[in-house]
């Protein structure tokens, strides 16, 4: 009985859904593949450009630890690994693009924001 449910318990916090889409977010929810707003597929495991800082020495759309990157991320590319919409019912929910950064934590990138700011 116990290892039923360490199983249950284990599967409910693993959960992915399959897609999310920019219109009809509504959840906190881990996600194999994104539709933006302009219409574009984003998958997990899919490379990304990431593009120069928007605030001059800085990322601000593109975080590890919840401070912008430093510079030297510009023109590179990144593999994604994990798609994840965060957010409250009051505040709304965004989508943000996961890739293995340097050191413990992930680096996090507000997706919408920093495309239209040409971070990505």
């Amino acid at each position: 009985m116990k290892k039923l449910v360490f199983i249950l318990f284990f599967f409910s916090f693993n959960f992915y859904a399959q897609t999310a889409n920019y219109s009809d977010l509504k959840f906190k929810a881990n996600f194999k593949e994104y539709i933006s707003k302009s219409g574009r597929s984003i998958k997990v495991n899919d490379t990304i450009q990431i593009g120069l800082p928007s605030a001059g020495n800085n990322f601000v759309f593109i975080t590890q630890g919840n401070v912008g990157v430093m510079p030297s991320l510009a023109k590179t590319k990144a593999i994604i690994t994990n798609i994840k919409s965060i957010g409250t019912d009051k505040t709304g929910y965004k989508i943000y693009l996961l890739f293995k950064g340097y050191g413990l934590l992930p680096v996090y990138i507000d997706y919408e924001n920093a495309i239209e700011t040409g971070e990505l």
